[in-house]
């Protein structure tokens, strides 16, 4: 009976599609003065890049057992978002992608990184490995 189990399983596994890997970003620059470039890594073609200040960051909330759900919105980022740019167009929407975008003047402080995407239900995602988003400090 075991060894019908780990059949069953292997064969499962082996008709599963591969899957799709969530739109990520890494910001590789954390301190940046105006007028500078902020650096880092990601995918999501086409999408566009905007700054918010941290403490007004869009969290992630509990929305089912055992998930999170990023916030959304039906257009694309305003005030208090600022607008820094798009990463390049490709064919694989998920292309890895290096980007380069020059802040804005904006005041000094701890900001997000944040992408709209349209294409995921027009989810608000932050860049960085955890759920509470990387922290980019804008200096003079």
């Amino acid at each position: 009976m075991r060894r019908f189990t780990l059949i069953g399983i292997a064969a499962a596994l082996a008709a599963a599609g591969t899957a799709r890997a969530d739109v990520y970003v890494i910001v590789t620059t954390t301190t940046v003065r105006v007028g500078g470039f902020l650096r880092g890594t990601g995918d999501g073609s086409g999408l566009p890049f905007y700054l918010v200040p941290y403490a007004g960051r869009p969290l992630p909330y509990a929305c089912r057992t055992n998930a999170y759900c990023t916030p959304r919105t039906r257009r694309a980022a305003r005030r208090p978002y600022v607008y820094l740019g798009r990463l390049r167009k490709t064919r694989d929407f998920y292309a890895r992608q290096h980007f380069r975008f020059r802040v804005p003047r904006v005041a000094p402080g701890r900001y997000a990184v944040v992408i709209w995407c349209r294409p995921c239900g027009g989810s608000l995602i932050l860049a960085g490995a955890t759920m509470q988003g990387q922290i980019v400090t804008v200096r003079r």
